[in-house]
C-alpha cells in the first residue's frame, strides 16, 4: 500500500478502528476523524494532536484525504461517506485497511470466540520483550504499550474478529484458531454458517505458515482437515494429543504455575500473573506462535511471567477491604470461566457477581446458559442490558428482570437492579470485608466498576447509561 498522507476515520473510537490512530502517527500520517458514540478522545489522542468530532457530517471530510476508513457499524448512508464516493477518496472498512497494513510485514493474526484479545497481547508482549519489536493491533489495552504500536520488526500481530465476516480481510502468514463458538448471530445464521467463516479464514493462511488450534475444542479441530496450511500445531490442557500443553499445573495466588511442554522437547518452568486454565490456554497458544517465529522457550516463559494482563481481563482495581475486578466477560463461557478463575484464587469472602447482559439479542438467544452460568457466584446482580443493534422485538422480548428468576430456579441468589444507583444500593447491603466484587460486560458497567472502586476521575453513576454501542 502506498503511504498516504491523510486518514479519516469515521467511528474513531471504536474497539478496532481507534487503534489505528497511534500506527499512523507513527508513521507520520495525519489522522482526522468523526465518532457520534459521546465517548470523550483519550489523552493520548490530544497529545498526537488528533481531532475528532462528535458528529458526522459533511464537513469533517476534507478533498486532501487519501483513505476513508470506517467501522463496521458505519453504513453507506453516512454523510462522511458519501462525501468520500462523490469525491473519489477511497472508502475501506477497518478490516480492509487493517489487511493493507498486515500485508507489509509478518501476519500474525489471532482469531476466536473467546480469548482472542488476551491471546494476541500475551503474543505481542512476549516478542516486544524478546527484543522482536513488532507492530500490533489488538481489542484491548496493555500497561506500558497501549492497545496499538508501530514497531520497527517484521511482525505485525492483530486480533482477527469474525463479526461481520471482518477477519476475511487479513492474510496471515501464521493464525490462532482458540476456540469457535456459537455467537454474533445477529450477521450469521447458525452454527455452520460460522464454521464456513472461520474456514475461510484459516485458508488464508498459506501452506508453508503455521495453524495453531485448540485441540480441546472440537469445532475448532474440525476446520484442520480442510486447511491448506500443512504446519498445523494444537495446544491442549484436556488431553495428551496437544502439541503445546502445560504439565504440572497449579494455582498460584492471583496466577498459574506449570512446566510448558512443546516440539523439540521443550519443557520450560512457567510462573503466569493470570488466574484461571482459560488463561493458561491462551499462554500455550501464544507461545506456539512466538516460538515459530523465532523466540526462544526461555524468552518465552520470561515475558509470560511479565505479562502485565489487558485492560478488563480480570483487572483488579482495588483489593482492600474488598477486590473489585472488572471483566469484559459477555458470553455464558467466558462467565464460567471468570467465576472458575476467581474461585482458583480462593477469596476469603463471597464472589458477587454484577453482570450488565450485552445486547437484548444475546440475551434473548442465550438466556438459558446465561442463567446456568450466572448461577454459580454467591450472589449475582443483574442490570438493563445494553443496547447495541438490538431491534424492538428483542429489546420487548427479555429483561434483567427474566434473568434474575431463571437465575433463581437453577438454585441461585440474584437480584434484579435495572440501572447502575440500583446495583450500587445493593452492593452497600450486602458486601464485606474479604469479599470480591466482578463488574461483567462489554458495555458500560465498567463505568461502575470503576466508580465502585473508587478510581479517581469515575463518572457519577446516575443511571443505567446504557447507549447504543458503535
Amino acid at each position: 500500500m502506498q503511504k498516504p498522507g491523510k486518514v479519516h476515520l469515521v467511528g474513531m473510537l471504536g474497539t478496532g478502528v481507534r487503534g489505528l490512530v497511534s500506527i499512523l502517527r507513527a508513521r507520520n500520517v495525519h489522522v482526522s476523524g468523526s465518532d457520534s458514540s459521546g465517548k470523550s478522545l483519550p489523552l493520548e489522542f490530544q497529545r498526537l494532536g488528533v481531532e475528532c468530532s462528535p458528529v458526522h457530517e459533511e464537513a469533517n471530510l476534507g478533498s486532501d484525504v487519501d483513505f476513508l476508513v470506517h467501522t463496521a457499524a458505519v453504513g453507506d448512508d453516512n454523510a462522511e461517506v458519501r462525501k468520500a464516493h462523490r469525491l473519489g477518496i477511497p472508502v475501506l472498512k477497518y478490516s480492509e485497511f487493517l489487511g493493507k497494513l498486515m500485508g507489509e510485514g509478518r501476519g500474525l493474526a489471532v482469531a476466536g470466540t473467546h480469548g482472542k484479545t488476551t491471546t494476541s497481547s500475551m503474543t505481542s508482549w512476549i516478542l516486544y520483550s524478546a527484543g522482536k519489536d513488532p507492530s500490533f493491533v489488538i481489542g484491548g489495552r496493555i500497561p506500558e504499550l497501549g492497545s496499538s504500536r508501530q514497531g520497527k520488526g517484521c511482525d505485525f500481530v492483530a486480533e482477527a474478529c469474525e463479526y461481520d465476516r471482518s477477519f476475511l480481510q487479513l492474510k496471515p502468514e501464521a493464525a490462532v484458531v482458540t476456540n469457535v463458538e456459537e455467537e454474533h448471530l445477529d450477521c450469521f445464521k447458525d452454527m455452520e454458517d460460522i464454521l464456513g467463516a472461520f474456514q475461510q479464514f484459516i485458508n488464508r493462511v498459506p501452506k508453508k505458515g503455521l495453524l495453531v488450534l485448540n485441540a480441546d475444542d472440537p469445532q475448532a479441530m474440525s476446520l484442520a482437515p480442510a486447511a491448506v496450511c500443512r504446519n498445523i500445531q494444537t495446544f491442549s490442557l484436556d488431553s495428551t494429543v496437544g502439541d503445546w500443553q502445560a504439565s504440572q499445573l497449579r494455582s498460584d495466588g492471583l496466577g498459574s504455575v506449570f512446566i510448558l511442554t512443546g516440539p523439540g522437547g521443550i519443557r520450560q518452568p512457567v510462573k503466569l500473573g493470570m488466574p484461571g486454565r482459560h488463561n493458561v490456554k491462551n499462554a500455550l497458544a501464544a507461545a506456539a506462535i512466538c516460538r515459530w517465529v523465532g523466540v526462544s522457550a526461555e524468552k518465552i516463559s520470561e515475558g509470560l511471567e511479565s505479562f502485565p494482563g489487558v485492560h478488563r481481563r480480570f483487572e483488579i482495581l482495588a483489593r482492600d477491604p474488598v477486590t473489585v475486578i472488572d471483566d469484559y466477560a459477555h458470553h455464558p463461557t467466558e462467565v464460567e470461566a471468570l467465576l472458575s478463575a476467581a474461585r482458583d484464587v480462593g477469596f476469603s469472602g463471597k464472589v458477587i457477581g454484577v453482570f450488565q447482559p450485552h445486547q437484548f439479542s444475546r440475551l434473548r438467544q442465550m438466556l438459558d446458559a446465561f442463567a446456568e452460568a450466572l448461577a454459580g457466584f454467591d450472589e449475582i446482580l443483574v442490570t438493563k442490558p445494553y443496547q447495541a443493534r438490538d431491534s424492538r422485538e428483542d429489546q420487548s422480548a427479555v429483561s434483567s428482570n427474566m434473568l434474575t428468576r431463571e437465575i433463581e430456579l437453577r438454585g441461585g441468589t440474584a437480584s434484579d437492579t435495572p440501572a447502575f444507583r440500583d446495583a450500587r444500593a445493593r452492593l452497600d447491603e450486602i458486601v464485606l470485608a474479604g469479599d470480591a466484587v466482578i463488574f461483567m460486560g462489554a458495555g458500560s458497567i465498567t463505568a461502575l466498576a470503576s466508580e465502585y472502586a473508587g478510581k479517581p476521575g469515575a463518572i457519577e453513576i446516575v443511571g443505567n447509561l446504557s447507549k447504543v454501542g458503535v
